[in-house]
């Protein structure tokens, strides 16, 4: 039987979750990940002269052998509650009696781990990355592409006056330019070496302390902070939070879409395919499954971000406690919102455009769209407030009536409406500085870019 079927233990991962992201921080990948720490931590203390060159070249052939038997070696974990200890054993038992015992020197449990978590940020942040600049191309294509296209903007739910899909777009990829920004400086402060043995005063390296963190985090490509982080979580923190304030963005773009999508309002629709969305019992139905997959695994991904303040509680030099809570949190993080933003990236470029429909609900309550174009216009003449009672007016009897905005003010108010040059007002042509706004945000997204 395929063990992997069961690797996860809930249909929301099973269905949805991005394996690469899974797989780096997979059991299988965190064990040779410490393996890989502790290999750099020898090659400092190789260049030395702590260890030999034969010695150090015995352990580097750690690196790919066959890692243990997970069961047994989690068995063994268990008892002592964490897994260096377990793992050292693992190591030395692999080693030529000759060479084992110069493993760890220096070191406590939590740099190693801590060290390896710094690169699975760091891989898992640099994929997440990735699919933000995907998804913001398909964004930005979105916004040039119909920077004209008339649609009804809408607030409280209701519309209120002419904008455009580009306009509403530019909007989305504004947020996600400043989640990128925002997650990368993150990602990259959270890349830091921790080798700082027992309670952070870096003793047990015998004065070789700076050379040897300097060398290891060469090695591995982590920034070298000289004070201990062991206690200090806010740059995890800081990623965390950062990649739930993207998963509220994704999910309420996954929202918006699942509003436009309304059979009344039938402006967007999610990318189709054969049975994409189907109902087992409406064959009519084509529901938008995309979209409530993000706002699942997002709001997932703010619950879990929320844990990460718990676990930053930590009192005196080390954790008591809090350090478990964040083993599971702050992976689970990274995970749905990776998941979640690839499965926008998705979305957003097979997203199909109602463009007849979005000019035809302009004008689905008789015109009063254009109330706001036209108080303003009136109120050049008449004032502001006998304006505003005008045109408030004319927007009941036009609903009530069935005639349009226009029909109802030239009853209303007939000497005033035919001081007009252009009557009836137009949508396209009370867009304000939308096209603007689409320009400044496209070439702003493109600058984010080139400075990543």
């Amino acid at each position: 039987m395929d063990e992997s079927l069961y690797r996860n233990s809930n249909l929301l991962d099973w269905m949805y979750r991005d394996v690469e992201v899974e797989r780096n921080f997979s059991l299988e990948s965190t064990y040779r990940t410490w393996v890989q720490v502790e290999i750099a931590i020898s090659m400092a203390h190789c260049k030395l002269g702590l260890i030999s060159p034969e010695t150090l070249t015995a352990i580097q052939g750690l690196e790919k052998l066959p890692i243990p038997n997970l069961e047994k070696f989690s068995s063994s974990v268990v008892n002592v509650g964490y897994p260096i200890i377990e793992l050292l054993k693992e190591m030395n038992a692999q080693l030529p009696e000759e060479h084992r015992g110069v493993l760890h020197l220096g070191a406590t449990t939590q740099d190693i781990m801590d060290t390896a978590l710094s690169l699975q940020v760091r891989q898992s942040g640099r994929l997440l990355l990735s699919y933000m600049e995907n998804l913001g191309d398909a964004l930005a294509l979105l916004v040039d592409t119909h920077r004209k296209t008339l649609m009804p903007g809408r607030t409280h739910a209701q519309q209120a006056v002419p904008t455009t899909f580009g306009l509403k777009c530019a909007v989305y990829l504004s947020e996600l330019t400043r989640h990128h920004q925002r997650i990368s400086r993150a990602i990259e402060e959270a890349g830091c070496l921790s080798l700082y043995g027992a309670a952070g005063t870096s003793a047990a390296m015998e004065g070789n302390h700076q050379q040897i963190r300097e060398m290891v985090a060469a090695h591995l490509g982590l920034r070298n902070p000289l004070t201990p982080w062991h206690a200090s979580r806010d740059r995890l923190i800081e990623v965390t939070s950062q990649c739930a304030s993207l998963a509220v963005t994704l999910v309420r773009f996954a929202r918006e879409i699942i509003d436009l999508s309304r059979s009344e309002v039938d402006e967007v629709m999610e990318p189709g395919g054969d049975h994409k969305g189907a109902s087992s019992t409406m064959p009519q139905k084509r529901n938008p499954v995309m979209s409530e997959a993000i706002i699942g695994i997002g709001l997932q991904a703010v619950g879990q971000a929320s844990m990460m303040f718990r676990a930053g509680e930590v009192g005196h030099e080390r954790a008591a406690g809090e350090w478990q809570l964040e083993w599971k949190a702050l992976p689970e993080v990274l995970l749905s919102t990776t998941t979640a933003a690839k499965i926008a990236v998705g979305l957003v470029q097979g997203l199909e455009i109602n463009t007849v429909q979005m000019q035809a609900n302009l004008d689905v309550q008789q015109g009063t769209i254009m109330a706001e174009a036209y108080m303003i216009a009136f109120a050049n003449k008449i004032g502001r407030e006998e304006a505003h009672d005008l045109v408030t007016r004319a927007s009941k009897n036009c609903v009530a009536e069935k005639v349009s905005l226009s029909v109802a003010l030239e009853t209303l108010a007939p000497d005033i409406a035919k001081q007009f040059e252009v009557w009836p007002l137009e949508p396209a042509k009370y867009l304000g500085n939308g096209d603007e706004v689409c320009t400044s945000t496209l070439q702003t997204w493109e600058k984010e870019k080139e400075n990543t």
